[in-house]
């Protein structure tokens, strides 16, 4: 849980429509009386002022007693998961005066939400919550409160803001995924693997630095008899990190909003994150030629930055696949996990020479004519670029919106353990925006 407490505003005083109503006759009143001689009318309009005058007083006395004195909500909160915001106020609410709490929030959680404050002792402290739900993920301003206090009678509205507003980040859907046994994924390297098994234990999984490397990573030892700063490479013994590669641009996707294969790429990047990250992998996200997290953080905060990352994330340029594959380089342990829009053999082939050696890579590619709309969803420039891959050695899946996350995950664990590469039939679609899953492996 996050806490976050708040300095508070001025208070607002606006009358109602019968606050207005109430001092304009008033005032109507009171000027023709002393005309007319008419001490009575006289009498009713100033008893009106008065009461619009107590209102006001009243009101904006009973805004004025009440604070925010904390505020919390869920750090991470899944698309389609509830979550719960806590609000704790502090004050002093008096008969006569209905006192309610409002926090702002846009549409997609439910819009502003109204809690009414009961009658409070002095110093009394109200906790306060309500439930908030997103079915799109997102990053989202929630606050400020604001303290809305209005008299018996319904003269004036006095208002006061407390607090600042705090960002709700919203992150994407994440699919439990099967187990994928894959025999080099425990960080063996075919014929190098047992000569790894037989070397110095300071010589396994060092490499050369490289730039952007964490420093604390720097194997000094090997440092000093090779005469090149080097680092170790995978803090996590026969466990290669994971670099999952998303396509994020905007002409590579197509659909609208949460519908779109924008979003199934990115809840499909985010799951093998936290499913790949669960068997102990360091998990790195690359888009538009830039890492995030850094390399620095640990674990934890790493798959956290990560998915933060992804709610956040926004349509790229149309580089930003060539500028990833450029940041890439080549990893001697690294496994690769691309998931790509509309791409072509061109698009593909600078990531045949990114895949390490001996290191299992793969690809999901995503048949975006189907997410468009196409009555036409064949891709001949996708089926081209998959075998490109396939025959490179990559595992290679193509999806389209009939497709779940888990549905293409299983494919690719049931290619590389020698199972059928035939997809299952998916569930019965429109062929206009269902296209069959297919998988293939080639060895080179």
């Amino acid at each position: 849980m996050s806490p976050s407490a708040s300095p508070a505003g001025a208070v607002r005083l606006r009358p109602t429509p019968r606050g207005w109503v109430f001092a304009g006759v008033g005032l109507v009143a009171g000027a023709g009386a002393p005309l007319l001689g008419q001490r009575d009318i006289l009498r009713v309009a100033l008893l009106l002022l008065v009461l619009v005058a107590v209102a006001a007083w009243s009101t904006r006395r009973s805004a004025r007693t009440v604070d925010l004195v904390s505020r919390s909500k869920d750090e991470l909160v899944e698309a389609g998961v509830p979550s719960t915001v806590r609000l704790a106020v502090v004050g002093h609410a008096r008969a006569g005066v209905r006192l309610v709490v409002e926090d702002r929030a846009p549409l997609a959680l439910g819009g502003t939400t109204r809690l009414a404050v009961p009658r409070l002792r002095e110093d009394e402290t109200l906790d306060l919550e309500y439930r908030v739900r997103s079915e799109v993920r997102g990053s989202y301003s929630l606050g400020p409160a604001t303290v809305v206090a209005v008299d018996v009678f319904g003269l004036v509205r006095a208002t006061r803001t407390l607090g600042a507003p705090v960002t709700l980040d919203v992150l994407p859907r994440v699919h439990p995924l099967a187990e994928l046994t894959l025999g080099e994924l425990g960080g063996s390297r075919g014929s190098s693997a047992s000569a790894s098994a037989a070397a110095a234990p300071d010589d396994v999984s060092i490499r050369e630095y490289r730039v952007g490397d964490d420093l604390r990573r720097v194997h000094w030892r090997s440092t000093a008899r090779r005469g090149a700063v080097m680092v170790r490479s995978d803090e996590h013994p026969g466990r290669p990190d994971v670099v999952v590669l998303l396509d994020t641009r905007t002409g590579a996707h197509a659909g609208p909003g949460a519908a779109s294969s924008l979003e199934w790429a990115i809840s499909a990047a985010a799951s093998v994150a936290a499913h790949l990250q669960r068997r102990r992998h360091r998990v790195r996200l690359l888009h538009d030629g830039a890492f995030d997290p850094p390399r620095e953080l640990d674990d934890t905060s790493a798959v956290r930055g990560l998915m933060r990352s992804l709610a956040r994330l926004r349509p790229g340029p149309a580089d930003g696949l060539a500028r990833s594959v450029a940041a890439l380089g080549r990893g001697e342990s690294t496994l690769l996990v691309a998931v790509l829009g509309a791409v072509d053999e061109a698009d593909v082939a600078p990531l045949l020479s990114a895949r390490p050696l001996g290191v299992p890579a793969l690809a999901v590619l995503l048949r975006t004519t189907a997410w468009g709309g196409s009555e036409d969803t064949a891709s001949p420039g996708l089926e081209r670029a998959r075998l490109v891959l396939a025959r490179a050695g990559w595992r290679t899946a193509v999806a389209g919106p009939g497709d779940t996350v888990p549905e293409v995950w299983a494919h690719l664990a049931r290619a590389g353990s020698g199972g059928s590469p035939t997809p299952a039939v998916p569930p019965p679609a429109p062929p206009t925006t269902a296209t069959p899953t297919t998988v293939e492996e080639v060895t080179p």
